[in-house]
Order: C-alpha cells, then sequence, then structure tokens
C-alpha cells in the first residue's frame, strides 16, 4: 500500500516534533507533513464544519488543484482540545515526504507554455477563491507548488481585506526577470495592465492567456489516438453501456471536432438504459459536427453544454412518448473527451468518471453527481463522512431525467503541454479505486513506449471483469502527444482593450499616487454617485408621499381578493418579446435587494429555477435560490450586451414544487452569478422598511 502522506493545519501541530506519534496513527516527517500508519482506518470526523474549514468543502470541484479535508485529531490541552485538520491530495511527493517545488523555483526552468499554463491555472482559480474569501492562497509564492504542468496549493489561507487583481500584477511582475524570452515581453506588459487597473476581472485576464497559448501552441504538433472498448461483464445478461468510438477502434487524429471519446452508462433497466445511451450518443455526435475548427473556449463550450441538452432532450422526449414515469424512466450517465488545439474539454454526467495520467501521477477529473458529493459541496460534511451515508452514491442528476432547465454538465478545459493520457470509464472500472490502484502498471507503461493503446485498453476491460465484475464495463483511452517544432519567435499580442469589459464598481487602490486612469474613473463615479443618491432620496420621498397623494385624488386600494388576482396574472404572464424589457420601478444598482417571485404550481411558466452559477464563464451551477428568496446584488459587469450580477443570499425559503432529489439549495450568505435577463421578470424591490433586519441575515449591514 502506498504511504499516506498529509497535511496538517491549526495551531495544534505546532506543539510537535518530527518523529512523534499524534493520536496513537499519526507520525510527525517534518514540519507540517504526517504519515498516516494506519491508513486503512477512518479518521475522525468534525460534529459540526467551523467557518475556517468550509472553503475546503466548498471548493471541492477545484480538488485537481486544492488539498481536500481528510479528518481532525483532537489534542487534548489544558482545560479543552486543539484542533488538527488533515489535509489530503496535497503537494507532498509520493514516496519522499517532501513537498514539490514552489512555482518561483521551477519558473526559471518551464518552458514558455507551461510558464503561461501556470498562470492560466492561477487565473481560472482567482474568482472561485475570491467568493469564497481564501484568494490570498494565490498571493504567497510559498503555497503556489507545481507538478509538471499542474498548479497544486499547498493549503487555503483566509483574506484579510478584500483583492484585486492588481495585487496579482505585482506578484507575477517579479517573475518576469526569468521569464522564457519568448513570453516575457508578453508578461511584463499584462502584468503592468493589471498593476494599473485594466485587467478589471479574472475573464478578461483569462482571454488575454488564452489568446497567448493559442500562438504559442502552433510552435508544436499534436496528435491524438483514441480507442474504446465495451463489455456486458461476467454477472450481466446485458449490456447498457455504450461508447463511442465503436468499441474495438482505434483512431488517430490531429485535434479537431472529430476527435472525440464518449462513455456512457445506461440506466432504466433492460433496454431502457440501452436506448438511453445509444441514442445520447447518436445526438452528441450529430451535434459536435456543428463546432466550427477556430472556435474559441467560451463558444466551444457553449456547444459542448448545448450538445448535452439536445441528447438530454431525445431521452425525454423517448420518455414522454412512451408514457414512462419515474423508476421507469431511461436515461444514463456521460463523460466525453474532446481535444481541440492544445486544450482537452471533459463534458460529465452522472459518475462516469474521467482520469487524466501524467508521468507522475493519475488525477481524478470529474467528481461523481451523486448525493454525497453535493452534501461536500455545500459545506454539510467531509467526503470521507458523506460516502457513508444511506444513498450517498445515488445520483442527483442524470441525461433522460428531467428537463435540461434543470440540467448541470460540467465543462472543464485541459491546457496539454506533454504527453498525456486521458481515460474515461464507467463505473464498472472505477468503482473499488481500481484505476488508482493499476494505473502505475498498466496504464504508465504506455506513456513510457513500452506498450501499445490497444493492449492498455483490453487489460483494463480484464481488470474490471475479474477485480469488479458486477457491472457492464466500458473505457474510453485518449493518448495526446506533444512534440515541438524547435525554437519558438517571441510572443507579441496587443494590450488588453479596456473597453471590451467594464464593472460598475472598479477596482481601484488608494495609493500615494494617483494616475491619470484612477482619476477618470473617480471623477466619473463621484458624478453617478451623486445621481445616485438624488435616486434614492427622491424614492424615499415618494414612498412617504404616496399616500397622501392617494388621498388628495381619490384612489382607492385594492381589496386584497383583487389584489391576489392581479398578483397571480402578473407572475404567470410569459414574455413574449425576445428581448427582455425593464420595468422602471425595478433597481439591479449595486447594493438593492431583491425579491425572487413565483407561484408554487409546478406548470406555471415562470416557475423555473433561478440558478446561481460560480463564475461568469464557469457555468458550474452553485446552486438553486428558491421563490421567495431575498437577495443583495453586490456587483454588476457588462459584456459586450450581457449584464450578468453578482447576488449573495440573503434569506431563503423552501419550495415544495421542485424535487429535491435532484435540486441544491442555496443557503443565507450563499454567493453567485446570473445573467440579469434571467431574474428580469422575476423580482420585486424589497421594501426595506418593512423587513426585520434580522431576515437579511448579515446583508442588511451596508
Amino acid at each position: 500500500m502506498p504511504k499516506h502522506y498529509l497535511w496538517a493545519i491549526g495551531e495544534g501541530i505546532k506543539t510537535y516534533r518530527p518523529g512523534e506519534i499524534i493520536a496513537d496513527r499519526y507520525q510527525v516527517e517534518h514540519g507540517k507533513i504526517l504519515l498516516d500508519t494506519q491508513p486503512e482506518k477512518m479518521p475522525e470526523m468534525p460534529e459540526e464544519i467551523p467557518g475556517g474549514i468550509e472553503p475546503y468543502l466548498k471548493l471541492f470541484p477545484y480538488r485537481l488543484h486544492i488539498p481536500q479535508v481528510f479528518g481532525l485529531i483532537s489534542v487534548p490541552v489544558n482545560k479543552g482540545t486543539k484542533e488538527i485538520w488533515l489535509l489530503e491530495g496535497g503537494p507532498i511527493t509520493p514516496g519522499t515526504a517532501s513537498l514539490m517545488p514552489e512555482i518561483a523555483t521551477a519558473w526559471k526552468d518551464a518552458t514558455p507554455i507551461r510558464q503561461l499554463n501556470w498562470l492560466w491555472q492561477i487565473a481560472q482559480l482567482w474568482q472561485p477563491l475570491n467568493v469564497q474569501k481564501v484568494g490570498s492562497s494565490l498571493l504567497n509564492p510559498e503555497n503556489l507548488r507545481v507538478e509538471g504542468q499542474l498548479l497544486r496549493l499547498l493549503e487555503l489561507q483566509p483574506d484579510e481585506k478584500s483583492l484585486t487583481l492588481q495585487q496579482l500584477g505585482r506578484l507575477w511582475e517579479k517573475w518576469v526577470s526569468n521569464a522564457n524570452p519568448a513570453v516575457a515581453k508578453f508578461l511584463k506588459q499584462l502584468s503592468q495592465q493589471m498593476i494599473a487597473g485594466k485587467v478589471q476581472n479574472a475573464d478578461l485576464l483569462i482571454t488575454q492567456l488564452d489568446k497567448a497559448l493559442e500562438v504559442l501552441g502552433r510552435s508544436q504538433v499534436r496528435s491524438i489516438h483514441i480507442t474504446t472498448a465495451t463489455d456486458t461483464g461476467p454477472n450481466r445478461s446485458h449490456n447498457e453501456d455504450a461508447c463511442y468510438p465503436p468499441s474495438k477502434t482505434l483512431i488517430s487524429y490531429p485535434p479537431s471536432s472529430q476527435t472525440v471519446g464518449i462513455v456512457c452508462d445506461g440506466i432504466g433497466g433492460q433496454y431502457g438504459g440501452e436506448e438511453a445511451s445509444q441514442l445520447a450518443i447518436k445526438v452528441l455526435c450529430q451535434e459536435l459536427q456543428k463546432i466550427p475548427e477556430n472556435g474559441d473556449p467560451l463558444s466551444i463550450t457553449t456547444k459542448l453544454e448545448e450538445s448535452v441538452c439536445a441528447a438530454n432532450d431525445a431521452i425525454c422526449d423517448r420518455n414522454d412518448r412512451e408514457e414512462r414515469q419515474g423508476r421507469q424512466r431511461m436515461g444514463t450517465t456521460l463523460v466525453m473527451a474532446l481535444a481541440h488545439l492544445h486544450e482537452l474539454y471533459i463534458t460529465h454526467i452522472g459518475d462516469s468518471r474521467a482520469y487524466w495520467i501524467t508521468p507522475s501521477r493519475c488525477y481524478q477529473v470529474t467528481v461523481d453527481d451523486d448525493v454525497a458529493s453535493r452534501q461536500v459541496r455545500l459545506g454539510y460534511s467531509l467526503y470521507n463522512d458523506a460516502i457513508k451515508q444511506v444513498a450517498s452514491g445515488a445520483l442527483v442528476q442524470a441525461l433522460g431525467i428531467t428537463t435540461s432547465i434543470a440540467l448541470h454538465p460540467t465543462v472543464q478545459r485541459f491546457l496539454i503541454d506533454e504527453d498525456s493520457i486521458f481515460l474515461i470509464c464507467s463505473d464498472g472500472l472505477s468503482d473499488k479505486d481500481r484505476v488508482e490502484e493499476y494505473w502505475q502498471t498498466e496504464i504508465l507503461p504506455l506513456l513510457e513506449g513500452k506498450i501499445d493503446l490497444a493492449t492498455v485498453r483490453d487489460r483494463l476491460i480484464e481488470i474490471a471483469n475479474t477485480k469488479n465484475g458486477h457491472d457492464n464495463v466500458t473505457v474510453a483511452l485518449v493518448y495526446y502527444q506533444v512534440t515541438s517544432k524547435g525554437q519558438m519567435t517571441e510572443l507579441s499580442l496587443p494590450p488588453i482593450d479596456v473597453k471590451s469589459a467594464h464593472l460598475e464598481k472598479p477596482f481601484v487602490e488608494h495609493k500615494s499616487q494617483t494616475s491619470m486612469f484612477d482619476l477618470e474613473y473617480k471623477s466619473g463615479w463621484f458624478y453617478l454617485l451623486g445621481i445616485f443618491i438624488l435616486l434614492g432620496l427622491g424614492g424615499i420621498l415618494a414612498y412617504f408621499l404616496s399616500p397622501i397623494a392617494t388621498d388628495l385624488i381619490g384612489i382607492k386600494e385594492p381589496t386584497k381578493k383583487n389584489s391576489d388576482n392581479q398578483m397571480e396574472k402578473k407572475i404567470k404572464k410569459p414574455s413574449l418579446s425576445p428581448t427582455p424589457t425593464f420595468s422602471p420601478t425595478l433597481s439591479f444598482d449595486v447594493g438593492s435587494f431583491i425579491l425572487i417571485s413565483g407561484s408554487d404550481s409546478p406548470t406555471d411558466t415562470l416557475n423555473e429555477p433561478i440558478e446561481l452559477l460560480t463564475g461568469t464563464r464557469d457555468n458550474t451551477v452553485k446552486g438553486i435560490v428558491a421563490n421567495g428568496s431575498i437577495l443583495k446584488v453586490i456587483r454588476k459587469m457588462y459584456f459586450s450586451e450581457e449584464i450578468w450580477l453578482e447576488l449573495e443570499v440573503c434569506s431563503t425559503t423552501k419550495s415544495s414544487s421542485i424535487d429535491p432529489e435532484f435540486i441544491y439549495y442555496l443557503q443565507s450568505k450563499d454567493i453567485g452569478w446570473i445573467q440579469q435577463v434571467k431574474i428580469d421578470s422575476r423580482i420585486d424591490i424589497i421594501n426595506l422598511f418593512n423587513v426585520n433586519p434580522e431576515q437579511l441575515d448579515g446583508c442588511f449591514n451596508n
């Protein structure tokens, strides 16, 4: 059994020295690195999750970069206990009990593509970490470790104050002198724009890095080899799995929309699951033809999501035509790998998995859509505790079970700068950690040139049937090979156009010297602030004077019955205009409170769930806002013709009209993003004079 090393955080670890044993189990190696001498046993679990640990759980989908909480140790001290929290999956080199190198140490010897690849990963993490108020983790060079092409964080560090991209730019500027000559000029220009406040959000930063990586990617040649296999297994009478390319096929392509591997694991009993998985692959293959060869990351991600929804709709339509209800409805999981230029996209629904095998490690890159993972993402329990609960493996979403409105496919992007293998498979192989157990002996030799792709494929099917054997098994191997064309020329890109994206509230730090850029923003916002104050005063006067005006002109208040009827008509009337119309009485300004209105009727046309996303370009759904909940606008962003709102949940109500098995509700103080157009017809202004401040759970403070 491999040695299980853990990273310890908390005050309690400071009292121990190397060689000591904690709780008769954990041996201190050096510093905060512990060796678990009894890895077969479950660790101690907390009764409650403290606030400092919650970010680890809510950032569970980013566990490729962020260690996860393994358990805790309660250390007895005078008149109480101190807690040591144990993190697993961190940047500790297997077998040596040493930390992986800091990014600053590995930086000078890295290729230009890898240097930008590391920065791109930091940029991808910036927004989700800042939402959880742990963005400081990305500003401490000692906390940033690297393992090959992958960026790893040692731990999460809480923010003492709000952060800006200017601070990140100052850190990156320190690395310019040791940057590869091919990217030094570009990195200097980018970091200077960040420091000047011209890069106002992470999306803009990612876009600029994407452009640079696309140019650098032309200096490399990439070839993709894909093979698949599916097998009924020793204990099943029929095969509900399906794959593309067809089983036992071996294909080779340059990266394109045709370079795809798909695995589906059908559910719904005999014929039902089989039909669903085959239908999903048929529709997906048709939809993927529409992806342009020169598509940008955003358009490709959008198209992948649309393809998944099209497959879901096709299965749902079949279920409806055949009048299948409840458990009789057929469905399927999905995991799909699409290679495009220097990137690989993983699209995922359900509990079929994707693994990334590099020369040094095997990473599980997907998070199962099951009850246990949902509990962790919501911050309710540690994963080791969640998987012990009843029905922890029950799926919370799959293709064909519900409408596409409530479907949340996960699409991940991976930049590939060295030979890699992606394994996608059904749970017939992944159950009981068989991939983690056998990747070194069965898959790694392929990267070393000691074995061919077909042999690895057949061997994995054999392992699934002999070591598991309880289910059908399907595997797809995507072998990504990268070779360099030679010396790269200096990268040159135009600076970011600050007009391409705007923030309603710019991030400008207080400095002893004020630039012209800062003065332009401050003067403009000074006048806007004055306008907002006048509008606010006018609204308050109108509120108090409206009863007087009503009496003067003789308008009678409607009866309660008439009022209720009018509200019902207002809610049920769908908007027929393709362009959103905004009522002048509604406010989406920063600091506004809004009420999500709607009907409890499941057939109501306006009863679609309000979904808050992790970011404006990260389509991961954080959760659902129930009707009757109050939210506060904390940020507003403009992208071309799109307006995005960052909202904080202030109070919540439960809705009985949505199946809780497939929906996870946001709680008070949760934060997420949504396009303004998606809630335009579903909000009302909160009358703050009639709201109990306790109902707003902290949102009322400002």
